[in-house]
């Protein structure tokens, strides 16, 4: 079997969609921009032929990052001006009802006259079908858990060969497991980096794809910004119109090599002085005063800029960054300022913050986490202008002069972009 990636993410990306092209005859999932993504899979054939080869669509389920781009295909394979043409079409209930309104939403009505869903599409149930023959392979759907909508995770079995599944997306339910337990390449929805009741989540997907090594090739699938940026360091996620074959040993391998290693370590964590000597802002600027690891054995940067009035060399405070790992654990906060009295104002707040966050994403940083004392409301005003949200409030314990213990209470604030 031949897998093609059309999309490796969600609607909310750059990225397109999920979608695979199995072989040349078979789609699932055509969402919003698979045909753009069909077109640029390969520059042998023309577009039309492309969409000719396809007999069999399968549709996870019907959300419009899934199926939206059935419309165009409709056009084509099930029109009385492509009398050649007929295709199969196995999604969960209701789906003939669901396309056919589709097209008659987006078609002309004299365009909408011309399909003929009897005579060229046949529409199979996948609540209903058990082992649904094709080719060489035999098709098997699985109820999967993706909150209150259907959805359905299909499993490909060559009757010569291997196990292919594609989970659709879901968070960890029995059948997920099922299908990554009785497969030889399972591609997974891995859509964020916290858990949800809809989606399973790149973090936990990492630890499942080293337990399953050698026993099941784990695609991370419908990631998300925040899953992509979160992969950095850590493994190479799947690329858009990359093939996988059922017959290489290994048709997809998420770790790193070591030159990419060194790659990732020198741009994380070089010190990008001249990129950062003057940021410019509309009330103030940041100027670079130095740069210093954070400790000892903390390879990444702490940033440590002046606070000017905008195009003077006026000092009106300080402020450091500290580029720190994408989760809170092990640290209260990453920014942190201060402001001489007359320059204590919420503006000249929200402006700092918006100009480290510069700094904070050439590291790929997704977030920034920020403090005040509790009472200060003030500049709670200004992280809630932000957007971020209030994580915890902690009592931080420290030493006074005399070496007494010191308690003070933190609120800190997450700021993810």
């Amino acid at each position: 079997m031949k897998v093609t990636i059309l999309g490796t993410g969600c609607i909310w990306t750059k990225r397109a969609c999920a979608s695979y092209l199995i072989d040349d005859d078979i789609l699932l999932d055509p969402g919003s921009g698979t045909l753009k993504q069909l077109f640029k899979s390969s520059n042998v054939l023309l577009h039309h032929e492309k969409i000719e080869k396809i007999k069999l669509i399968l549709i996870t389920h019907y959300h419009i990052d899934h199926y939206f781009d059935i419309v165009h295909l409709m056009w084509k394979i099930a029109s009385e001006n492509n009398p050649h043409l007929s295709c199969t079409i196995i999604c969960p209930p209701g789906g003939r009802e669901r396309i056919e309104t589709l097209c008659k939403l987006g078609m002309s009505t004299s365009t909408f006259n011309k399909l003929n869903f009897d005579k060229y599409i046949k529409f199979v149930d996948a609540s209903k079908m058990k082992n649904y023959e094709y080719g060489d392979y035999e098709i098997t759907s699985y109820k999967m858990d993706h909150g209150d909508i259907d959805c359905y995770g299909y499993s490909f079995k060559e009757r010569r060969g291997k196990t292919v599944s594609f989970t659709g997306d879901s968070t960890m339910c029995d059948n997920m497991m099922y299908l990554i337990n009785h497969s030889d390449i399972a591609f997974v929805d891995m859509a964020g980096t916290d858990y949800s009741n809809k989606h399973y989540n790149i973090i936990d997907g990492i630890n499942l794809m080293k337990e399953y090594r050698g026993k099941c090739c784990i695609v991370p699938c419908h990631l998300t910004s925040q899953a992509v940026d979160y992969c950095q360091g850590r493994i190479n996620p799947p690329k858009e119109l990359m093939t996988l074959n059922t017959n290489d040993p290994l048709p997809y391998d998420f770790t790193l090599t070591k030159k990419q290693e060194e790659a990732i370590e020198q741009e994380n964590f070089k010190f990008k002085l001249k990129k950062f000597e003057k940021l410019k802002g509309n009330i103030v600027d940041l100027e670079l005063r130095q740069t210093k690891n954070r400790t000892e054995n903390y390879k990444m940067p702490t940033y440590c800029f002046n606070i000017l009035q905008a195009g003077t060399q006026n000092i009106i405070g300080s402020l450091t960054y500290s580029v720190v790992p994408n989760n809170i654990d092990g640290h209260a906060d990453n920014v942190s300022f201060e402001l001489k009295k007359d320059y204590d104002l919420k503006s000249i707040k929200y402006e700092c913050c918006t100009l480290v966050q510069k700094v904070a994403k050439k590291h790929r940083a997704n977030c920034l986490y920020l403090t005040c004392a509790p009472n200060d409301l003030d500049t709670r005003r200004v992280f809630e202008s932000l957007g971020a949200y209030l994580k915890e409030v902690k009592t931080i314990v420290s030493l006074d002069e005399n070496k007494k213990r010191q308690n003070t209470e933190k609120s800190i604030w997450v700021w993810e972009f």
